[in-house]
């Protein structure tokens, strides 16, 4: 009985200790549960304001983590503590949709119709042109009005273009040159894709941001990248100037992705609340040049009203299927050139 009692004993200490360990372990998850873990490929000037406004409302902490395009959806698909990918097209992303949390925003009923249809594992963030990007101190009497002047001889080496494999502006463009150049067929776009490989003249750049300071600094005279970015360097007073290519204009909404592996999901869901709310996408529109996905909220004085683009529809399933194969043939056309 001695050694029975003595067994009983250990088993209630083992209980007990057991116990003690798991609340230990779920008072460090209400720790955890202030912070959120972010990767994404928007500018950081963009990013910052936003993500103060978010810590100040709600206390939550955010371990934002600025990388290119692929390389936040590597870390958001491998890395478990990972909670949201913010940014990036869902051309881009679209492949990778099984990786993410479903949730609807309460926000999604003052959405505009075309924002409305997505996945649940999609929350639309912004509207996003592809543009062109002009230095008008070094540009001189040539005239830019979409991709076909790309290709005038005095441009060679001038253009900068970041690699569609790694960034999803420079994807977003790819896709609107063969739909643009194909008229409307991307498989009849790759001879203008061939000839603007060879306008580049070896220069392939390594990431979104380096096409856009690259132009604002007088590095090179024109760049291809996402109306934000040039608005933003319009704004610091950069010489430049925004053309919507005359062919068509390709406008892809990018997205806030969560983590199926998130330990936070509440936190993400506010995350995602507060980046759609009329006050936060308001200030994104004013302020930060980037177009709303919202019926209630007015685009910035900097940027021409969406109904006088020349707007291009593409087959966005036909452009997820296509993704890889698509820039393997930009790499093996670049190869080709010389440039690979």
């Amino acid at each position: 009985m001695k050694k029975w009692g003595i067994a009983a004993l250990v088993v209630i200490l083992i209980a007990a200790l057991v116990i003690y360990i798991d609340w230990r372990g779920r008072s460090y998850e209400v720790v955890e549960g202030d912070k959120l873990v972010v990767v994404s490929p928007h500018p950081i000037e963009f990013m910052i304001p936003l993500i103060q406004e978010f810590e100040n409302e709600t206390d939550i902490s955010v371990d934002l983590k600025s990388m290119g395009t692929s390389a936040a959806i590597d870390s958001i698909v491998n890395d478990e503590n990972v909670d949201i990918m913010w940014g990036g097209s869902l051309l881009s992303v679209g492949p990778y949709l099984d990786n993410f949390y479903s949730y609807e925003t309460p926000n999604k009923k003052d959405f505009m119709y075309a924002f409305t249809n997505e996945a649940g594992t999609v929350t639309c963030f912004s509207d996003v042109p592809s543009v062109l990007m002009v230095n008008t101190d070094l540009i001189g009497d040539i005239s830019i009005l979409g991709y076909k002047d790309l290709l005038n001889p005095a441009l060679k080496g001038k253009i900068a273009f970041a690699d569609p494999g790694r960034s999803s502006s420079s994807f977003e463009h790819l896709v609107n040159m063969l739909y643009a150049m194909g008229d409307g067929e991307p498989e009849n776009g790759w001879n203008y894709v061939k000839s603007f490989i060879s306008q580049l003249d070896g220069n392939l750049l390594e990431s979104s941001s380096v096409v856009y300071q690259g132009v604002a600094n007088g590095k090179y005279a024109v760049g291809l990248t996402f109306e934000e970015a040039a608005v933003t360097m319009l704004k610091s007073d950069k010489h430049v100037s925004i053309v919507y290519m005359n062919e068509g204009v390709v406008m892809t909404p990018d997205g806030i992705y969560i983590s199926k592996n998130s330990k936070r999901l509440e936190n993400a869901k506010k995350f995602a609340d507060f980046m759609t709310s009329k006050d936060a996408q308001q200030y994104m529109a004013s302020d930060l040049g980037r177009r709303s996905v919202r019926r209630d909220v007015e685009s910035s004085i900097l940027v021409v009203p969406r109904y006088k683009i020349n707007n291009l529809p593409v087959d966005r399933n036909k452009v997820i299927e296509s993704k890889n194969t698509w820039i393997e043939e930009f790499n093996r056309i670049r190869k080709e050139d010389g440039n690979g």
